[in-house]
């Protein structure tokens, strides 16, 4: 007899595949990092805003409820304000010093989780949480980090911006009745606007049919990954949600690997293999719940 897979299953593997998603947003990010951060924030917004549509059909929820205005607002505030400081952060560090700010997210998740939403985590699931935190910062050696400057208090704002958007899926699923296509329409409004006025300030350069072709990759897996982060975040804890996330790191490591040669250290093997045995011990527990 086949088991329905569990609610916190489906939530854990929603948000593995978001970080897998992401790790495609970067790289295509890095890949035309020398375009304008204005310009990138702009046309991922915009070619997102395409996808809404489709993504809506497949939910039984309309795509604006008319209600909680105000969270759904910051939520796409804070959303746009984290991507555009992100992106701008690359320019400045490498991809990897930018990860590991980025990933900053989830402990301040842990401090705003107790503050404005219902509900934490058991003590036996932090437990893994804990041993995928500690896997990324091996394979990630924070005690290696060199970028501190200017660009890295940005990434540090654009971590605290995630985390706050994170909270405010936390409380829209809380209070129910939003479909994923809502809340991400507003982050990738806010995102589109923020990069427009950025733009204006910026040199603007037309993208040859290479860079397009990265510039829709970069959109594609940026839209999907956000659908993929709101759905797992309405189906299990924010918080949990945003430590499944140092998947993605495994994921750049990888990524740099095989295409830009980067040389995967003993650190990267060692750190990998807690993040897949943490991760793999959230999938196991879940199947009981």
């Amino acid at each position: 007899m086949t088991t329905k897979p569990s609610s916190m299953t489906l939530g854990i593997l929603a948000s593995i595949l978001a970080a897998l998603l992401f790790t495609l947003m970067d790289v295509s990010a890095k890949a035309v990092s020398y375009l304008g951060t204005g310009e990138l924030t702009f046309v991922r917004g915009l070619v997102g805003l395409f996808f809404l549509p489709l993504i809506a059909k497949r939910e039984s929820l309309p795509l604006f409820s008319g209600k909680d205005r105000l969270l759904l607002h910051t939520r796409g505030i804070f959303g746009g304000m984290g991507i555009l400081l992100f992106f701008f952060c690359l320019k400045g560090l490498t991809l990897g010093d930018a990860e590991i700010l980025v990933q900053l997210a989830a402990f301040f998740m842990c401090i705003l989780s107790p503050i404005f939403l219902a509900t934490t985590p058991s003590g036996q699931v932090r437990v893994w949480l804990f041993i995928i935190a500690a896997g990324a910062a091996v394979v990630l050696r924070i005690w290696d980090y060199s970028s501190f400057n200017g660009y890295a208090l940005v990434g540090i704002v654009s971590a605290f911006c995630s985390a706050c958007a994170y909270t405010c899926i936390g409380r829209l699923n809380e209070k129910g009745g939003h479909s994923g296509g809502e809340i991400v329409f507003y982050f990738q409004f806010y995102s589109m606007a923020g990069g427009l006025l950025l733009m204006l300030g910026e040199d603007l350069q037309i993208p040859d049919a290479a860079e397009c072709l990265w510039l829709f990759a970069l959109s594609f897996s940026a839209i999907f990954a956000q659908v993929c982060f709101t759905w797992g975040a309405t189906h299990i804890h924010p918080m949990i949600v945003t430590f499944v996330m140092y998947t993605g790191v495994l994921f750049h490591i990888v990524a740099g690997w095989a295409l830009w040669g980067e040389v995967l250290t003993m650190a990267s093997w060692i750190g990998g293999a807690l993040i897949v045995a943490g991760s793999g011990m959230l999938l196991w527990k879940s199947k009981g719940s």
